[in-house]
């Protein structure tokens, strides 16, 4: 659902509709590693590293994120240059913003993936462990 650099895409961004459907998967997806982890006794060591993994793959997954978006704006400013001979920063600046089509792909790909399953399971430990401590380990 990108369109290349230097084209328009008169329509929006269609993909930021999935976001609510996506929302909704995040909280059936943690309720649901709930009803799993209820089902287990998990020793306290066991959860902490379990949330101390997690909570690094997400960091890393952020700053892995965070990285790609901005090669992906050098991209999209050097085809610019290229083209053009000298870069409109308004013009770049509006294609990578958060509604723009032409961020589909940092937004919908595999790391965002990993991340989203990564942030479910973080909560659904947390949860578990509040549980856990409220009702005395």
């Amino acid at each position: 659902m990108n369109p290349a650099p230097g084209q328009t895409s008169g329509n929006g961004n269609p993909a930021i509709l999935l976001l609510g459907v996506i929302l909704i998967m995040f909280c059936c997806l943690v309720y649901l590693w709930n009803k799993i982890l209820n089902d287990y006794t998990i020793k306290p060591l066991v959860l902490s590293i379990g949330v101390s993994i997690t909570l690094i793959h997400i960091v890393i997954s952020i700053l892995y994120q965070r990285n790609a978006f901005l090669n992906y704006r050098d991209v999209l400013t050097e085809t610019y240059k290229k083209d053009f001979g000298f870069v409109d920063w308004q013009y770049i600046e509006s294609i990578t913003s958060f509604l723009s089509i032409h961020v589909n792909k940092q937004y919908f790909n595999l790391n965002t993936y990993f991340m989203f399953l990564s942030a479910s399971i973080l909560l659904s430990l947390i949860a578990y462990f509040g549980k856990k401590l409220r009702n005395g380990w």
